[in-house]
């Protein structure tokens, strides 16, 4: 599609999670043989999280490259209620720990220019933000302060896939402001009633004037993106 339309359509490319080596390889053959527009990566796979040291290496080369990545959420290796959908409430909560995990481990902030964008408003991350800055601080579990740890989650985009609901923008225009918010939809996994629903939450939503709206559908995309300015 984006070969066919590259005015209207980019992509995200996957990386090999198992093999760190072929992801370096895979990261200079989509950027500069695809022209991808960024990456897309899960936020485990089979129990290996963002995080993990073996992954330093790729960290290291999409922080070297300023890339775009979009962190996806999938189910953990023992959810803890198998017979549940886990796209329900795992996801979210996967999200959460990835993220946290990439700030509590320091590699949020050592890789500063991978511009991240988080799925499904950050999962858990807008609600839960003030006790994941204080609780493991207050317990000598981590080193940053709470001001490093909100500075970290402010850092980051969040898409409004699933997330389109007045409770959700309240709190997530708190944390981060419009102009970290991305518009999403989760097409074409959710059906086109459910993306119609969402169009209309969000535009029809009162405490977005004009100007936010336009960074939230467009602006902050294409600043991601150069190519589509």
């Amino acid at each position: 599609m984006s070969q066919q339309d590259s005015e209207h359509y980019g992509f995200l490319t996957s990386l090999p999670f198992s093999d760190p080596q072929a992801a370096l390889q895979e990261i200079a053959y989509a950027v500069d043989t695809l022209k991808a527009d960024g990456f897309v990566l899960p936020t485990n796979h089979q129990g290996i999280y963002l995080s993990d040291e073996r992954l330093d290496p790729l960290l290291k080369e999409l922080h070297r490259r300023s890339a775009v990545v979009l962190i996806h959420p999938s189910e953990p290796v023992q959810p803890a209620f198998p017979e549940r959908p886990q796209a329900v409430y795992e996801f979210p909560f996967d999200t959460t720990r990835a993220v946290m995990e990439l700030i509590y481990t320091g590699k949020l902030q050592r890789y500063p220019d991978i511009r991240w964008i988080v799925s499904h408003a950050g999962g858990t991350i807008p609600y839960l933000a003030y006790r994941l800055s204080i609780v493991s601080r207050e317990a000598e579990m981590i080193t940053q302060e709470p001001e490093e740890v909100i500075a970290a989650l402010r850092s980051l985009y969040y898409d409004l896939a699933l997330s389109t609901s007045p409770l959700v923008f309240q709190v997530l225009r708190e944390l981060v402001g419009s102009s970290h918010i991305l518009f999403g939809t989760d097409f074409p996994m959710r059906p086109e009633r459910g993306v119609a629903q969402s169009i209309e939450q969000f535009f029809t939503y009162p405490d977005f004037p004009a100007n936010e709206q336009h960074l939230i559908a467009n602006q902050t995309a294409r600043a991601l993106f150069p190519r589509f300015r």
